[in-house]
């Protein structure tokens, strides 16, 4: 009898626990669709650039181009007929975001690290989410692409069409995409037969290596020629100051791989943002948290065999790895990482949550 009253005492703490968690993150929700509404009354214009020129270009173009990603974009709010209606558009784009970060979360029934750690990351997907989604924007589409790619992921069919779904995003939108697509599957295959941390690592670094030959030897420019050309002009603009610049001498295709593997981890451990500005310290608390939850995600699920299996989860993990190492390379400043990133945080969490599920169970019995 004993224990079957500890059980139900159990079972109720869990589902208490579940009830108020979720009564938490339904009241976040509320508060960041407000904040959406409202978000450019309340942040500085530069959060706003991007924005404003997607709006000038409304009404100008009648049919998709190929590589021009604002055209693109602004044809696809006007054919949506939201146009001109960027508060109608910010709403809808935040709830579908919410429902994405909703789908992909799990709430803890159990109070510990990991799942304090996964509610401050929904949190966080969902502020940064009601800044960097509701308006007019180019990450709107990322969003879609990242949210279709979690859905269309139950047979191989579904796998094939939201490739030719990415494709075409990747030719009209953003060319950068055929290389994080060419990533994914090479991370997967990776994932595959890894059997330690140690070659995931290396996996990553050996990317790198390939990414620095093709640039250099194919295309006849530095790995990072595109991030250059845009912080040249940017040098003294005082809305780039979390600009990233190369750790190691450029022009040189070895110094460029090194320069590129070191930027990916600073992608997780971004230091050189500790100057004393709290914003910048709370930007390198959480993109921390990020990369040691990713680590340890990776490393017990190798442990546990599970990264070779051709999962949903995995090809979340697969994907992640594979656009942050392309941000390594194209990202100009940390402010628009973190602007990039929000699309696949939900994906993010999604690993996270994942984890802790069957993690739980093992801790439980040990």
């Amino acid at each position: 009898m004993s224990v079957d009253v500890a059980a139900y005492r159990a079972s109720a703490i869990r589902f208490n626990n579940a009830k108020i968690i979720n009564g938490l993150l339904v009241s976040w929700l509320v508060v960041c669709v407000c904040f959406s509404a409202f978000n450019r009354d309340l942040l500085p214009r530069k959060y706003f650039y991007d924005s404003g020129h997607i709006a000038s270009l409304f009404g100008r173009f009648n049919g998709f181009i190929i590589g021009d990603s604002y055209s693109n974009t602004a044809l696809f709010y006007d054919l949506f007929l939201l146009a001109g209606n960027e508060r109608i558009a910010a709403i809808i784009t935040i709830i579908i975001f919410s429902i994405f970060s909703i789908k992909c979360f799990s709430a803890p029934t159990r109070v510990d690290l990991g799942g304090l750690h996964n509610v401050l990351i929904f949190f966080f997907s969902c502020l940064v989410g009601a800044i960097y989604l509701a308006q007019y924007s180019k990450e709107s589409l990322v969003m879609l692409v990242a949210f279709l790619f979690f859905l269309l992921s139950n047979s191989r069919r579904q796998q094939v069409l939201w490739f030719v779904l990415v494709c075409a995003y990747a030719a009209y939108f953003r060319t950068y995409w055929f290389l994080v697509l060419l990533l994914y599957f090479y991370y997967r295959i990776a994932f595959k037969i890894s059997r330690s941390i140690s070659f995931v690592l290396l996996s990553i670094v050996v990317a790198f290596l390939a990414l620095s030959i093709i640039f250099h030897g194919v295309l006849g420019i530095d790995l990072a020629y595109y991030r250059y050309s845009v912080n040249e002009v940017r040098e003294y603009d005082v809305d780039a100051q979390t600009m990233i610049k190369p750790l190691l001498p450029i022009g040189n295709p070895v110094l460029e791989w090194a320069n590129g593997v070191i930027q990916f981890f600073l992608m997780f451990f971004p230091f050189p943002l500790l100057t004393g500005n709290i914003q910048y310290f709370i930007f390198f608390l959480v993109t921390s948290s990020l990369g040691v939850r990713l680590f340890l995600v990776i490393k017990s699920s190798i442990a546990a065999r599970y990264l070779s299996k051709p999962t949903r989860e995995n090809r979340c993990l697969a994907l992640i790895v594979a656009f942050v190492t392309i941000q390594s390379i194209f990202e100009p400043d940390y402010g628009s990482y973190i602007k990039h990133l929000t699309p696949m945080l939900p994906l993010v969490l999604y690993c996270f949550c994942w984890h802790q599920q069957w993690q739980t169970p093992r801790e439980i019995h040990a």
